[in-house]
């Protein structure tokens, strides 16, 4: 453990502002920081990197970018075009609801106009 915190500076970082009580949380993030420096990962740890990445992510980018430069700026690219995607999927969502309220305004009209002839 002392080893692996040495060698992450903000692990060590980490280590020094959480508390004992807490110490599972340092726990987690050696766990990770080993799973990141291996090469192939067996299913169990696969899964159980993807868990802690997802549960960790702001601690995950942390660690790829002191770890790995190369590989944290090919993620940082990746995050902001899955952003970009949800942003475009947001506008043509509320474009489609825009559009069926506006149908059902016409419609409601279209009613009103019947409800008056009858």
């Amino acid at each position: 453990m002392l080893q692996e915190a040495m060698q992450s500076n903000f692990i060590f970082k980490k280590i020094k502002t959480t508390s004992w009580d807490n110490r599972g949380y340092i726990k987690d993030l050696l766990l990770l920081y080993r799973l990141m420096q291996k090469q192939k990962l067996s299913s169990a740890e696969g899964q159980h990197y993807f868990v802690l990445r997802n549960k960790f992510q702001e601690e995950y980018t942390h660690l790829l970018k002191e770890t790995n430069p190369i590989k944290y700026h090919v993620y940082i690219e990746e995050e902001q075009k899955l952003l970009e995607d949800k942003q475009d999927q947001l506008k043509i969502a509320t474009a489609q609801k825009e559009k069926q309220i506006q149908q059902e305004k016409e419609e409601y009209q279209q009613w009103l106009i019947l409800q008056k002839r009858a």
